[in-house]
This record gives structure tokens, sequence and C-alpha cells, in this order.
């Protein structure tokens, strides 16, 4: 979603394609390479914009919130056309010190969405504190594929990277990296000229890449840019795309059985019009004028139900914004192209449902209509049971992708992660001051709550198992005959994450405390790390990092999930945060007793450890929940949707029994009066639905179990399609059917069978 960026069509955002796994961060690139074709190929590309996201402290008096900050180019404003509340757009920024804040922000720091020459204060990671006067405020953004990147809320404040002093300079870090070609960690974006295809930077880039880079970058990376329109919906292997196309074929499905339905209990009423169609005939009528009388008839009827869809639809809108975490329009907000395209669907569904039943029944021969007799519509009856296997074949199939995607769902909850993630309270460890004296300040706040009663345990992290680590080392195993490098994941932590969040030891120990700030080279790695090195035994053994120092295998944990099951666990080294001399997160794990009194208490004893820094958290088990929100939403609008699509088979099933029942009342008479039993004749009946559904059966479960397993390839981790799933479809939506068909036909008989015979 991209409501707020101009020139959405010529925006794009570049990615990075390392050949050597876990080399880098996708979502990042090389700092330096947006500006540097801007200006060595101007009529290639016409504008771009970089950042660096950071999470901090922002404070204005005695106000502090934990803000996401964007510190990046100045052409945020201009490249995006970012609408403004206060300030100048086209120098939205004065100067290095300038910043440009959200409306949401100006309320929380200084109650006003005026806040122009106010003085915001940044926290760095340097422990120091840097102000900034805000030169223009942002009017409230749509979540776009910018604002929102690596932000869940998006970001409140941007700031220059000139004089920017988040980052320490010096170090293998240093600074933000916008113009150090081996730093491959900054958002980046260009806006190509008008006409230009993103094919056309292919060579540019390589010439780049090859004047630029050491030998390693040139061979395993590829840079890749994305149109911007249609990232959203690609990111996270195509996850968004993918939720969509399977939301817009239900309802594609659902409007197709309303109108197999039309057409069916059209024609299965008939009988009532039939000698109406024959009179009309005789006194001159064409069928031409007889088929546009059901054409608009059918549009009319489409119309009242577009009427009444959009009453439900103002009645459902909060039930369906809950359901798929988003705000649908109003009926205000309806802009003009989207009220034609409701008209056009009127129109549209209106012609498909009558034209079938109009050529029918206007088909009929003249005697045979005036006698009230449809031979037409009898010689069609295939038809009407090849629009009722449909149903069932539709009905079928999303019960079983419903069944799928539940059984899906309940395996990510219930599969081990690795981790006990029940009771850990994620705290944003502040304040940041990334160095040695920083990390054993807050290893100190750490001590500090876990002199609470109500802290089990807690440790100081870069990361916690919610996303693959952008922190990457290669390495070399020390002895190592062929000398492969491997590109491997790298998280700090303390002494005290394996204990907090449980992590299963397989051999040797887990890292110790250090005394002074020391480096001590350890490293604990988990199984896959001590597969890929081909090691049955890994403790003991010594890693060479490239470009770095020498790392000391001391143990080996068991496999756990650092990201969701969409990605598979690959190997990883955790280093102590000593080393690293960063930190992101405290968690707490907590007793468990009494959780919400225990978190106003660990607040209480927060307040006291560190104070003037905000209490900002979450729990590791809704964290947990949430990387699975599209499959979540995914499950309660098939759900939905399973249940709209049997009540329509159902409505379906009454108009083809309406007339096939009025068809055969003397036939079944006929028999009864012969001697059958009521059993014989609900049977003659049963038969010939049951072959209908197994018919639909046999198309529903290969096409279904086809498309469900291409959904299940996104994740690395996913079940196999259980037999009993296909079973309890098809069973279900017979019984469903049976149950509906004797109601049906009992009625028809035990009537007596007399007053059939009589009829005409």
């Amino acid at each position: 979603m991209n409501a707020d960026l101009r020139n959405l069509h010529q925006q794009y955002f570049l990615t990075s394609d390392w050949r050597v796994k876990n080399t880098g961060p996708e979502i990042a690139s090389l700092g330096p390479l947006p500006k540097t074709l801007k200006t060595n190929y101007p009529s290639l590309v016409s504008n771009y914009y970089r950042f660096n996201p950071v999470t901090t402290v922002l404070s204005a008096g005695d106000k502090h919130f934990r803000e996401d900050v964007a510190i990046g180019d100045t052409t945020i404003i201009t490249i995006y056309g970012y609408p403004l509340l206060y300030g100048d757009p086209a120098h939205a920024f004065v100067n290095n010190t300038s910043a440009v804040i959200t409306d949401e922000l100006a309320l929380k720091l200084f109650g006003d969405k005026n806040a122009i020459n106010k003085t915001v204060t940044m926290t760095n990671n340097t422990g120091t504190l840097q102000d900034y006067k805000v030169t223009a405020v942002l009017k409230t953004l749509k979540y776009n594929s910018v604002n929102n990147l690596l932000s869940d809320k998006g970001y409140s404040m941007f700031v220059p990277f000139e004089d920017n002093d988040f980052y320490p300079r010096s170090g293998p870090r240093a600074g933000t990296g916008e113009e150090d070609w081996n730093q491959y960690f900054t958002v980046g974006y260009v806006e190509l000229q008008p006409g230009v295809k993103q094919e056309q930077l292919k060579d540019p880039v390589k010439k780049l890449l090859a004047l630029n880079t050491p030998e390693f970058t040139r061979k395993n990376l590829e840079v890749k840019f994305n149109p911007l329109n249609s990232y959203y919906f690609k990111a996270n292997n195509g996850a968004i795309k993918k939720t969509l196309s399977i939301l817009s074929l239900v309802a594609l499905g659902i409007l197709l059985l309303a109108v197999i339905n039309f057409v069916n209990i059209m024609i299965g009423t008939s009988s009532y019009r039939i000698k109406e169609i024959g009179l009309r005939k005789v006194f001159g009528g064409r069928r031409k004028e007889l088929i546009l009388q059901y054409l608009i008839e059918s549009i009319v009827l489409t119309l009242f139900a577009a009427l009444l869809s959009i009453v439900f639809y103002t009645l459902a809108r909060p039930l369906f914004n809950e359901v798929l975490h988003t705000s649908l329009p109003t009926l205000a907000g309806f802009q003009t192209k989207e009220i034609l395209l409701l008209l056009l669907l009127v129109l549209a569904v209106g012609c498909l449902a009558g034209l079938y039943p109009g050529m029918v029944l206007s088909g009929s021969e003249m005697v045979s209509s005036v006698k009230g007799k449809s031979e037409s519509a009898d010689k069609r009856a295939w038809m009407r049971k090849s629009l009722l296997v449909l149903q069932f074949t539709i009905a079928i199939a999303v019960l079983i992708f419903s069944m799928t995607i539940s059984k899906q769902v309940k395996f990510f909850f219930s599969t081990d992660l690795g981790y006990n993630k029940d009771q850990l309270l994620v705290i944003s460890a502040f304040p940041k001051q990334w160095d040695s004296a920083g990390v054993v300040k807050m290893e100190s706040i750490r001590d500090g709550l876990l002199r609470s009663s109500v802290v089990k345990d807690a440790t100081v992290s870069f990361e916690v198992p919610e996303r693959t680590s952008p922190g990457q080392i290669r390495v070399v195993p020390v002895g190592s005959k062929n000398n492969q490098e491997l590109s491997i994941q790298s998280v700090s932590v303390d002494d005290k994450y394996g204990s907090t969040f449980g992590l299963h030891l397989i051999e040797g120990r887990f890292l110790r405390d250090q005394i002074g700030g020391f480096v001590s080279g350890e490293t604990v790695i988990n199984e896959s790390a001590m597969k890929s090195f081909g090691w049955k035994t890994a403790v003991g053994h010594h890693l060479q990092v490239v470009n770095g120092g020498e790392l000391t295998i001391v143990g080996v944990v068991k496999d756990f999930h650092m990201a969701s099951m969409h990605e598979s666990i690959g190997p990883l080294s955790l280093t102590h945060v000593k080393d690293a001399r960063a930190y992101r997160y405290l968690t707490v794990k907590l007793q468990g007793e009494n959780p919400l009194g225990e978190v106003e208490r660990v607040k209480a004893a927060w307040k006291d450890v560190s104070p003037g820094s905000p209490f900002d958290y979450f729990f590791m088990d809704e964290k947990v929940q949430a990387m699975y929100e599209s499959e979540l939403q995914l499950q309660k609008a098939a759900g939905i949707a399973t249940g709209l699509m049997l009540l329509i088979v159902l409505l379906g099933i009454f108009g083809v029994l309406t007339l096939a029942l009025t068809k055969r009342n003397k036939e079944i008479a006929v028999r009864k009066v012969l001697g059958a039993e009521i059993h014989h004749i609900l049977s003659l009946f049963i038969k010939e639905y049951l072959a209908l559904l197994l018919i639909a059966n046999c198309i529903a479960w290969p096409l279904t179990y086809y498309f469900s397993n291409q959904w299940l390839q996104q994740y690395a981790y996913r079940i196999i399609q259980p037999v009993s799933i296909y079973l309890t479809s098809g069973i279900f939506v017979a019984a469903i059917a049976i149950v509906l068909i004797l109601l049906q036909c009992l009625k028809v008989a035990i009537a007596n069978p007399v007053t059939n015979l009589r009829s005409e």
C-alpha cells in the first residue's frame, strides 16, 4: 500500500541478492549506490533517497518516548511528495540540525501539532544527547513501503545523515554508512527518469561495483530494483499477494455460486411462467423480446441485491476491519471509479444470471408452453446438474483449503520453537550506549531487575527470536583442508540468554560473564552451524573470522527459530555482548503467577534502575503470534467464506430440487400407487445426487491438493496434507446435502398421490 507516494510508477526499492547466503540483509543495499547512480547517470535516475532505521528515545522536557527514527537524505519530502501541515515542502530541512516530525509525535511531545522551531532531543547509541529543531510537521501518513519499511508503526522523525552522532564515528561500522562501499546496511530508493526501465540500470550498477567494491562483493552481490508500486505485495515471498489472490478467488467463487443459484432457481420455477411465455408467443411475442424481459428482470433484481449488499457492507465493515486488520472505506469514501466498478458488476452479474434462463425458457415450443410443459428445460437437465456439480466442487475445495490453513496455523503454534516463549517480557534496552561502559551499565540494570521477586531470570541481547539477524560474519574453520568460507548469522547475547530463553545445550557450556569488558573470543553455535562445518562435535574447534579475530567454540545449542517458519533455520553464532559492545533488548523471565501485576512491579523496578528511560515492552508469545498475522487473517476470512459458500450451496440444492420435484410429482405418485415405499422414493433422489457429489469430489480433490501445496511451499516448515481433511470435507458436504434432499423429498413422498395425479 503506497497511497502517499508521488510518481509511484517511477520509484524503485533496492535490495541485495547474495550468492553466499547470510552475507548481508536482503532488504538493504550498499550505502553510496543510490546517490552515485543519480550523480553519474542523471539521464537515468532523477532522484534518490536513503535512510538508516534506528529506534531510540526522543525527548522534550520531561517527556520521553521510544520512537522509530529515519536518519537519511533530505530528499524524503521532495521525492515522495509527503503532505506537510507546517513548514515549506521545498525546504523542509533548513540545515543539518533540522528535523521533520509527524503530527502524532508533535502532539505527544508538545501537546500541539504546530511544533515549528521547537526542540526534540534524540538519545544516541554513544550515550550522548543531540538536539534537533523542528522545521516541518508531516500530516499523518498512510501505510506505505517507505515509511513503514522495518517499522510497524512508521517513522516519526526524519533527520539528516550529515553531522548525525547516533552511531560511533570509529570501529567496524562507524557512522550511518551512507558513503562507505564496504557497508551494506543502508535502505535505498531511486526515482527513474520518465520512460527509463529498471533493466537499463544493470550495466551502470556493474560498473560502479567493479570500480568501488572488493572482489568478494563484486562476485557475490546482485542488486535488484523492485517497483515500489508492487513491492508491498511481493515482500515476504509474496505473502500479501498470495493472501489477496486467495481472498479474491474466494469472493469470485461466492459470486459464481450466487449466479448459479439464480440460474437454477429461475429455471426451477419456470413452470409457473411457462404458460405466460406460450401465450406471449401466440400473440406475436418475439424471442429476443422475451430474452430482453428476463435480462431486465435479472438486472433489476441484481440492483436490489446490490443495494442490500451496501447496507450489509456498512453493518459488516467493523467486523472485516477487525478480521483483516485494516480500515475499509465508508460509503462516503468511495471514489468515482469504485462506484462505476460496482455498477459495472451489477450489470455484468445481472446479464450473466438472466441470459441463460431467458434463452432456455424463450426457446420452449409454442404448443408445449401453452400446455404448461417446459420441454426445453427438460432437454437441458444436464446443464443444471453440471452447475450443481460446480457448486459442490467449489464448496468442497474451499472447505478443504480452509481446513488446510487452519491446520498449518495450528502447526505454527504447536511446534517446538527450540526455546520457551512463555512469560518472556521483552523491554527495549534504554539508555543505549554502545561501548564497553554502556554494556556494563545495562548489565547492572539487568541485575537490578533480577532482585525483584517477580523476575525469574533476565538477559541483555541485540536480538530476540523475531527475525533473521542482519548481523552476519564470514568464517573459515581453523584447520579446514579446503578453507571453505561460510557466512553465518551472528547475534550478541549475554551469559544469561540461554537460561532465560530456555535454550537446550547439546554439548559444552554457554557463554561466561566477563570481568571488566575484556574480549573473550568465545562463541556458542547451533546444530545447523555444526552440520554446515561437517562436524560431529564442535566444542574446542576454532573459527577464523574474515577480516576479524578468532572465535573459540565453547558450546552447541539445539536449533531454535530466530525467525518465523517461513524461513529455515540457518547456521548461527552467539557471541557475548561485551565483545560486540551493542544491545537492543533486555528480556525478563517472569515468575508467571500474576502477569499483569508482575508487569507493573517490573515497571516500578525499571524506573528505579533506569530513570528517565521509557518502559516500552512486548510479550514474546504475542510477538510470535504477530509473525503469522497474515495467516491468522486468512484463516478467519476463509472460515467466514466457507460458511457463506455452504449456505449458498444449500440454496442451490433447493433450487434444483424445486425443479426436479415439480417435474416428477406424477411419477412419484404413480410409484406410490404401484406400491413403492417412502424410502424407495427417497433413495431414488439420493442416488442421483450422490453421483453428482462423487464427481464433485473427484474434481475438487486433485485441484485443491495442487493449489494448497503451492500455498504451503512458502513455508520452510509445513504440514503434510492428510487424507482425513479431504475425506472430512467430502463427507461433510455430502451429509448436509443429503439432509436437505431428504427434507425436501419427504414432503412430496408422503403427500397424497391422488392430489398429484389430478393436477395438470
